[in-house]
């Protein structure tokens, strides 16, 4: 085999894995955030990818002679990478929903922030537990899991083999029902204090009508709701650790890939 042979089968399998773990790299939590330099997550992606290659290769189908099967490849490998990385963003969505009802429930709907994580407008309590979670996956090294099951996929979605759409469609979906799930569980202390609150405050206006119960309690409320978060939020993080752990290693087991986490 001639040296110009080998490097264009090697920049081929390197195109093909960065192809994948590119798309990957643009939606990880920490990684995909706005204020990380593009260059930065290109290097990354890069580097990852070079580690890649050893481990994968052997998976990988020989290459094409067409352009028309080259292009088809390279974009069934994008289409791979951003089913993937929409499951890691499924799995986050779940501190999504938890953050906004306990923003809801605390009276602190209005009060908003740049969330650090997406640079958007959102509220205070959801940009706050987005960057606690995204600084402990990274201080637990889930990153590293979350790397590792990127490489593992390649056993289950192998490159070259046809598209089961279908099926990652089935797999999103009992993701978002588990992430809806966990985002009312992580949520559930805040949604019993609103309900005994709103009770309590119920009463009270029954019992004094003169009395502007809202003007009263509403500083108590958010007092008490912020009580709760500072109590409640490390095993809020940890059991979102926990489901993303769970949710990884069961989407990424064929016997497992939809079977409900609790």
């Amino acid at each position: 085999m001639q040296l110009a042979d080998f490097l264009a089968i090697n920049i081929f399998q390197f195109m093909l894995v960065f192809a994948r773990l590119g798309v990957v790299f643009i939606m990880l939590p920490g990684f995909s955030a706005v204020y990380v330099n593009p260059r930065i997550r290109l290097i990354f992606a890069l580097l990852v990818t070079l580690l890649a290659l050893p481990m994968v290769e052997n998976l990988l189908p020989p290459q094409p002679e067409s352009p028309a099967d080259l292009i088809w490849l390279i974009t069934a490998e994008m289409i791979v990478g951003g089913f993937l990385g929409s499951l890691v963003q499924v799995i986050m969505a779940a501190l999504e929903l938890a953050g906004q009802m306990i923003a809801t429930t605390t009276g602190i709907t209005n009060a908003l922030t740049d969330d650090p994580v997406t640079q958007e407008q959102s509220s205070i309590v959801i940009g706050m537990i987005n960057l606690v979670a995204v600084t402990m996956i990274f201080v637990t090294n889930t990153h590293h899991f979350l790397l590792s099951a990127v490489i593992d996929s390649y056993n289950l979605l192998v490159p070259g083999a046809r598209l089961f759409t279908r099926d990652m469609i089935t797999m999103i979906g009992a993701l978002l029902d588990q992430a809806f799930y966990m985002g009312i569980k992580l949520a559930a202390p805040f949604l019993v204090f609103e309900l005994v609150f709103q009770v309590t405050s119920g009463i009270l206006a029954r019992l004094s009508p003169q009395l502007n119960v809202f003007f009263v309690v509403m500083p108590g409320k958010i007092v008490l709701g912020f009580a709760i978060l500072m109590v409640s939020l490390p095993t809020i993080i940890l059991v979102f650790l926990h489901f993303m752990d769970n949710s990884l290693h069961g989407l990424l087991t064929p016997l497992n890939a939809v079977a409900p986490v609790r």
